[in-house]
This record gives structure tokens, C-alpha cells and sequence, in this order.
């Protein structure tokens, strides 16, 4: 064999060796391109997800934060209707109350609270208030009871009826139609059926 077979030879080799590692290198390139490639491709879909997830979850909680708003005026405005509603039932009561005061058997029915208090009080002595307009039924209401009895006007007392306090018993009575009337307004918001909730 001649040299530069043996040189062609070993040339032939260094070069197949040369092309066996520069394929190898480009196979571990592409490989490496490609899982850049894919780290890069699910990192960007993480990313978005993570974008979308936290961008959804800022729209979802400002929509809720409006809803809320929206809820509470709207509630505001049912409760204030309501409100104006049931007041203007009370007021109309108010007005019917003042008219039965003023009426023949309004009399009756003032000494009925009166014999509800006396009842209570037994001989003791009590201030009894009434409205301004009832101190002509005075002497009347005295009659019920058995004990000493002054009776005065309460401004505080607009439609009718008698409190009384009792200082001996420490004991305070009312039986006014203002507090008759105002002590049925829960009932009457909570049997109606307006409740909100």
C-alpha cells in the first residue's frame, strides 16, 4: 500500500469522523432548538394563562364590586320606598285616631285606659298626662281611681289616651294611642310583606 492510499485513507476517515461529529452537533442543536423552543412555547402559554387567569379575576371582581354598588342603591331606594309607604299608612291611622278622639265615643274608651291603670295603681297616688284637649275629661278620669290623682296635659301626647306614673310603685303606665299606634309599626313592616332581603 502506498502512502497516499494510507493518507487518502486516513483522510477518508478524518473526514467521516468530522461529518459523524458535525451531524452529532447539529442533532444536539436541533435538539436543544426545539426544546428551547417548546420551554419557551409553555412558558409563553403559563404566562398567558397566569395574564388571562389574573385579568379575568380583576374584571370578575370589579363587576362583582359594581354589582354591589348597584345592589346596595338599589336596596337603598326599596327601603326608602318602603319607608314612605308605611309612613304614609301611619299618617293616615294617625289622622283616623284623631278623629275618633274627637268623637262621643272616645270618652268611653279613655276611661277604659284610665280603669286599666287604677286597676293597677290600687290606692296609690299617680300623675296622669293626657292631651291637652282630654283635660276636660279630667274629673271623669279621676273618678276611676281610688287613690290621689292629678292629671296634667303632655304635649308629647298628640292623638289621645292617658299615661301615668305612679311614684310609690315607681311604675310608669301608657296607654296613649301614640304608643298603641307606633308599637304596631314592626308588626305591620314585618306581616306585610315588604321585607327586604
Amino acid at each position: 500500500m502506498s502512502d497516499d492510499y494510507k493518507s487518502s485513507n486516513f483522510l477518508s476517515a478524518i473526514n467521516k469522523f468530522n461529518e459523524e461529529e458535525r451531524a452529532k452537533v447539529i442533532s444536539e442543536m436541533e435538539e436543544k432548538r426545539a426544546k428551547a423552543v417548546n420551554d419557551a412555547k409553555a412558558k409563553g402559554e403559563a404566562d398567558a394563562e397566569k395574564y388571562i387567569r389574573k385579568n379575568l379575576s380583576a374584571e370578575k371582581t370589579e363587576i362583582t364590586a359594581k354589582y354591589a354598588v348597584k345592589t346596595l342603591d338599589a336596596q337603598g331606594e326599596i327601603f326608602k320606598t318602603r319607608d314612605e309607604m308605611v309612613d304614609e299608612v301611619f299618617k293616615r291611622s294617625a289622622d283616623k285616631l284623631k278623629e275618633f278622639s274627637a268623637s262621643p265615643e272616645y270618652k268611653d274608651k279613655l276611661l277604659g285606659f284610665a280603669k286599666e291603670i287604677a286597676d293597677s295603681f290600687k290606692d296609690n297616688s299617680c300623675v296622669l298626662y293626657v292631651k291637652e284637649d282630654d283635660l276636660k275629661y279630667a274629673d271623669d278620669i279621676k273618678s276611676v281611681f281610688t287613690g290621689d290623682v292629678e292629671v296634667q296635659s303632655d304635649v308629647k301626647i298628640r292623638l289621645g289616651g292617658l299615661r301615668a306614673y305612679c311614684k310609690d310603685l315607681r311604675i310608669v303606665a301608657d296607654n296613649t294611642l301614640d304608643s298603641k299606634l307606633e308599637s304596631q309599626r314592626k308588626w305591620f313592616v314585618d306581616n306585610i310583606d315588604l321585607k327586604i332581603s
